[in-house]
């Protein structure tokens, strides 16, 4: 069983009453209707406790049997909500299917999401033969609920909704099944740089905050030690800069600080589908600051490899 959370309609508990569910994650809704709808305050108040948000458009139980222009509107709508409270355009959502049918009857529903959101943007709640199509159809974020499923879970489900309730009834339990079920923030992938000899072990050294297309941001490096000269910092070994594109394919230029100055930016291409960029910094100890300019919103990490 995954990391525990509670989807939450229109209850609004305290952080700590949430906390004391076991939840380390909170899911809020999206819809037609203002006073259940996730506000900028709770996204706020959510992540500087640390808790991650997975969000859901839900209207009618029935919505998702209208066709393709209904999942048109309500992707749209989902989007315009989306920024008001201020989540970035990497943000995954589900769109429920909260009666007992099956993938056919929602399909074109779901092509008209994808035609606003993309396949990685569009989530599927549902029993499950609506997570079986979604998933053959090649979705990804797939959030099975106990309800439609006869007492069978979907391998592939990056959320189970197995029943029960919590906070008085006003909330629902659910696990997360794999360690990116469609959370904000967005997890990065753990880096996986070749295995050599002479090194003793790989580790991220630091996370990088989401980082704005057109901007420059400035990442400061520690030092890197090399085999013949190891005391180059408290972290010695070469270091990795490791990039992936958020949601658009694009450009980053990357410079490098020295105490010569500044290097001439390089163009790297940054793609969604061809996952993480991964440049290799001097291991002399030169560089103190990269400088990083992305055409489209970035997640990254810095990591590295203690020397023998």
């Amino acid at each position: 069983m995954g990391a525990t959370g509670i989807d939450i309609a229109w209850d609004r508990p305290s952080i700590t009453e949430i906390k004391a569910t076991g939840a380390t994650w909170v899911a809020r809704y999206f819809s037609d209707d203002p006073t259940k709808n996730l506000t900028s305050a709770e996204v706020h108040d959510y992540q500087a406790a640390g808790l991650g948000i997975v969000t859901v458009w839900e209207s009618t139980a029935g919505r998702a049997l209208q066709g393709h222009s209904a999942g048109v509107t309500d992707a749209n709508a989902a989007w315009s909500q989306r920024a008001g409270v201020g989540l970035p355009d990497t943000t995954v959502v589900h769109f429920a299917v909260d009666t007992d049918t099956d993938w056919a009857s929602v399909e074109p529903y779901f092509q008209g999401v994808q035609s606003v959101l993309g396949s990685a943007r569009t989530g599927v709640y549902g029993g499950l033969r609506v997570i079986q199509g979604a998933h053959a159809a090649g979705l990804r974020y797939l959030w099975q609920t106990v309800a439609w499923s006869g007492g069978v879970w979907a391998s592939f489900a990056t959320i189970r909704q197995p029943g029960g309730t919590t906070l008085s009834g006003g909330a629902d339990y659910d696990t997360a099944e794999a360690a990116d079920f469609g959370q904000y923030p967005r997890p990065v992938p753990p880096p996986r740089p070749a295995p050599a000899p002479s090194y003793l072990e790989e580790d991220v050294l630091a996370y990088l905050p989401p980082l704005a297309p057109n901007t420059d941001a400035d990442i400061p490096v520690e030092p890197a030690g090399t085999l013949t000269a190891p005391a180059g910092a408290s972290r010695n070994g070469p270091l990795w800069l490791c990039l992936a594109a958020q949601g658009a394919d694009g450009t980053v230029a990357i410079s490098m600080r020295t105490a010569k100055g500044w290097s001439a930016p390089t163009q790297y291409p940054v793609t969604v589908a061809g996952g993480k960029v991964v440049l290799t910094l001097p291991t002399d100890g030169s560089v103190d600051v990269v400088r990083v300019t992305p055409t489209v919103p970035l997640l990254g990490y810095v990591t590295g490899r203690q020397v023998a």
